[in-house]
């Protein structure tokens, strides 16, 4: 039996930081390759693009029916934004850290901060890096971070070479 859900338009009814484009799920972990590793043997994905987008980060992306997970391993002090969720005593995890927004244009990343400073939601962290701007939210409420992407077109074409799974 195929059980169809029928699903509301994707104009958001809300006029709130959820209000865009969820395309990700994003966990920080301590060990990068056994983090892939278990994604792979317990969950299924098995096909990962990893870089290094320096300052002591190391990233895996994965597509899984449209959706793509993250997975950030960030070595040193100068990351508690990634490393503060971790365990100190050197034991392996992967933990939630936060939700991806995909903003499409311009216009879009001018709703979502005018949005943001509405709800008295300030920026902790962003910036533009080579494909992508983004800026990372607290949701203290929601036990993580909200990020919201707005990529280049160089960052479009790298996210549709991620592989699928």
């Amino acid at each position: 039996m195929t059980v169809n859900v029928v699903r509301p338009p994707q104009t958001p009814l809300i006029n709130g930081s959820l209000a865009f484009e969820l395309f990700q799920t994003a966990y920080v972990t301590t060990d990068l390759a056994r983090a892939r590793q278990v994604l792979g043997e317990r969950y299924g994905v098995h096909e990962w693009t990893s870089f290094a987008p320096g300052g002591g980060m190391e990233i895996g992306l994965a597509w899984v029916r449209g959706h793509q997970i993250e997975v950030i391993q960030a070595v040193g002090t100068d990351m508690p934004l990634y490393t503060d969720w971790l365990p100190k005593t050197g034991e392996f995890a992967i933990h939630l850290h936060h939700f991806g927004y995909y903003i499409h244009d311009d216009a879009e990343w001018a709703k979502m901060e005018a949005l943001l400073e509405r709800e008295n939601k300030p920026v902790i962290f962003g910036g533009q890096a080579d494909i992508v701007r983004f800026a990372y939210v607290d949701a203290p409420e929601l036990g993580h971070y909200l990020e919201y992407v707005y990529p280049t077109e160089e960052g479009k074409a790298f996210f549709e070479s991620v592989p699928a799974n």
